[in-house]
């Protein structure tokens, strides 16, 4: 049992369900905008979502992803 004062701990990153990279524009591949709904990001309204494998042009490449606060917490 958690004690009361103990903080929540965050959401596993990886049971979060992604949409395809190839679905996505450039921007949220690089992470300039929202992995979720493609909002435009900014500092300070930012989640990082910790990065992932996937497999590009035939190689496996390190994707790391950005989600806006909404979608972050529609996630949760």
């Amino acid at each position: 049992m958690r004690h009361p004062s103990t903080p929540v701990p965050p959401p596993d990153r990886r049971l979060v369900t992604l949409p395809p990279v190839v679905a996505l524009s450039s921007q949220q591949q690089r992470g300039v905008h929202c992995v979720f709904c493609g909002t435009a990001l900014h500092t300070g309204a930012v989640r990082d979502l910790g990065p992932r494998l996937t497999k590009a042009h035939g190689s496996v490449v390190r994707w790391f992803l950005r989600s806006c606060r909404s979608c972050w917490e529609a996630q949760r």
